[in-house]
């Protein structure tokens, strides 16, 4: 029987990756990029200069949301052009590939 370890009060758990990346496992997406893919959460509350996935036009884009614009690589979109846009959500995770064979050869 013996007496218990001491160490015991400093064993982890394993790491649920859900429950680290996905708190609104119901309300997240994942978009796939050239790069890897982003999480998406589509109930996350959005404050200025947050990430976003938003479509213009049918066209999925991600930039960087202000209460009166939108900052892509692009360019600004602002103005009547906010019209069209939607918000899908918040960008919550980018996970980056690292694998090398995906990449071209140079």
């Amino acid at each position: 029987m013996g007496f218990p370890s001491p160490a015991q009060d400093y064993v982890e758990s394993r790491v649920d990756l859900n429950e680290v990346f996905l708190p609104n496992r119901s309300n997240t997406f994942m978009i796939e990029t050239a790069t890897g893919c982003l999480l998406v959460d589509q109930v996350a509350k959005v404050t200025p200069g947050d990430t976003v996935a938003f479509q213009i036009d049918g066209c999925p884009l991600i930039g960087k949301w202000y209460p009166k614009h939108l900052m892509t690589e692009d360019g600004v979109i602002e103005a009547d052009a906010l019209e069209n846009v939607i918000v899908l959500g918040k960008v919550t995770v980018e996970v980056l590939t690292l694998d090398n064979n995906r990449r071209p050869t140079i």
